[in-house]
């Protein structure tokens, strides 16, 4: 086999097989909710230290929001949404 023989199979199988996208990890697209506090007005907001605490169904975090106003009654507590998208678009070649 000449080197244009393998060139047209080479071509060939990439049409029929065509190479795997090379995203290791699906951006995915959605909400999720977590808790920010503060001791008092003039402060700044800030998460708790444990900041993995998020949640994808808003009512379960409704209910860890009622529950921390109720730990700790003189705070204040708030419920924050992150909302993630996903755009793809043609990139620049410059």
């Amino acid at each position: 086999m000449d080197q244009n023989q393998r060139r047209a199979r080479a071509i060939g199988m990439r049409k029929t097989n065509p190479l795997p996208h090379l995203r290791t990890a699906p951006a995915t697209p959605g909400t999720v909710y977590f808790i920010e506090s503060r001791p008092h007005p003039n402060a700044p907001w800030e998460r708790a230290t444990n900041r993995s605490a998020t949640w994808e169904e808003k009512p379960e975090a409704l209910r860890q929001l009622t529950a921390r106003r109720e730990q700790q009654p003189s705070w204040e507590h708030r419920l924050m949404e992150r909302i993630t998208t996903v755009v793809e678009q043609p990139a620049t070649e410059a």
